[in-house]
């Protein structure tokens, strides 16, 4: 990452390998990081600056690279040694190479974090693409079970109608009427159960379903109250 390269200004070179970033699983999670990054490593390259501006002064060189050396990671043995066998040779050509190199491996890594960026976006509107895909697919299966489920309801009131039919024909008018009434209840349930309606519906239902019931009992009722007094009167005559 861009703090190696900061390790390589601050001992005026780098090594011989380019180092690579690493990656970052989501978007969000790179935006983050990139951000906390480029702000750390914006103020130890503001203290190599310093350092270097101060260069004259050693005690401010000392303390800015100390600044700078808090924002950075240990470096590794061959790198500490690369370094240092560089300093002690001191040459002016050696560092023109080290700087240099430390340009390029800086322009490989902006190039591969633009590239991650950009193949992120990508990914990220893919993604985004196949979610509204499956969102109507969703939609189609939900539509395509209600079809079904309207199919089926419509197969069994057609056959309480048919019933209903048939029972009217052969003189069993209430039970045909029943059945016909029914049939078209059943029919509707499915057109009934995504409507505002369904809640009023099965109320209506259910108190027609009441007073049916309860004229039943009381004709009944009346035809056991009336059956012993024409018994009487057929008997008396």
């Amino acid at each position: 990452m861009h703090r190696i390269l900061v390790i390589s200004l601050l001992l005026a070179g780098c090594a011989t390998t380019t180092p690579v970033p690493e990656p970052v699983p989501q978007e969000g999670t790179l935006e983050v990081v990139g951000k906390k990054e480029d702000k750390l490593e914006s103020r130890t390259s503001a203290a190599v600056a310093v350092a270097k501006a101060n260069a004259d002064q050693p005690a401010i060189v000392r303390s800015e690279l100390s600044v700078a050396e808090a924002g950075l990671p240990p470096p590794s043995a061959a790198d500490l040694a690369f370094a240092q066998a560089r300093a002690a040779k001191a040459d002016p050509k050696a560092y023109e190479s080290s700087i240099a190199n430390a340009a390029k491996a800086k322009a490989d890594i902006d190039a591969m974090w633009h590239k991650l960026e950009a193949e992120q976006k990508q990914n990220a509107e893919v993604m985004s693409k196949m979610v509204g895909e499956i969102d109507t697919l969703k939609k189609q299966v939900d539509e395509a079970k209600k079809e079904g489920q309207r199919n089926l309801y419509a197969m069994v009131a057609a056959g309480m109608m048919v019933l209903g039919g048939f029972a009217i024909a052969f003189g069993r008018v209430m039970i045909g009427a029943g059945l016909l009434v029914s049939g078209v209840c059943i029919g509707a349930v499915p057109f009934l159960l995504d409507s505002p309606w369904f809640l009023p519906s099965v109320g209506g239902l259910f108190l027609v379903g009441l007073i049916l019931g309860g004229w039943h009992l009381y004709s009944g009722h009346l035809n056991k109250s009336h059956g012993p007094q024409e018994e009487d009167k057929n008997q008396g005559g």
